[in-house]
């Protein structure tokens, strides 16, 4: 007999002690963890940045622009990118960019946390004008 199950198809349980149960109050929807693993004030890297983000079931990112290129890879999960008015889904395997200066923030959605590694890329002062 054959039996497949995916984790993302399944409801979660309702039990006080999930995560689900301890967050579902709570006054942000921001429920992440972000490792910076290259830093330029930490590393011999002069542009770059790099950094591991795990979002957590029901959690987003924080929303924020900067004047910087940025580079995503989705490594688990699944969610909703939304770069400036472009709203879309996002899943393991995907990568996609994010221009300077354009706000996006990242929402988990599924039963498994979204995981993404990201790169930023310093652009030089007069790109930043552009």
């Amino acid at each position: 007999m054959k039996y497949v199950v995916n984790v993302q198809s399944k409801q979660p349980d309702v039990d006080p002690r999930s995560l689900r149960a301890r967050v579902k109050d709570r006054d942000k929807a921001v429920l992440r963890d972000t490792y910076f693993l290259i830093d330029p004030e930490e590393s011999p890297s002069r542009r770059l940045k790099m950094g591991y983000t795990i979002i957590y079931p029901t959690g987003t990112t924080t929303g924020h622009s900067h004047d910087e290129e940025e580079v995503y890879f989705v490594v688990s999960g699944e969610g909703v990118m939304v770069v400036g008015e472009d709203e879309f889904p996002i899943k393991a395997g995907d990568a996609l960019y994010v221009p300077p200066r354009e706000f996006h923030t990242t929402y988990q959605r599924g039963n498994m946390p979204l995981v993404v590694l990201w790169v930023t890329g310093k652009l030089d002062p007069e790109e930043c004008e552009k």
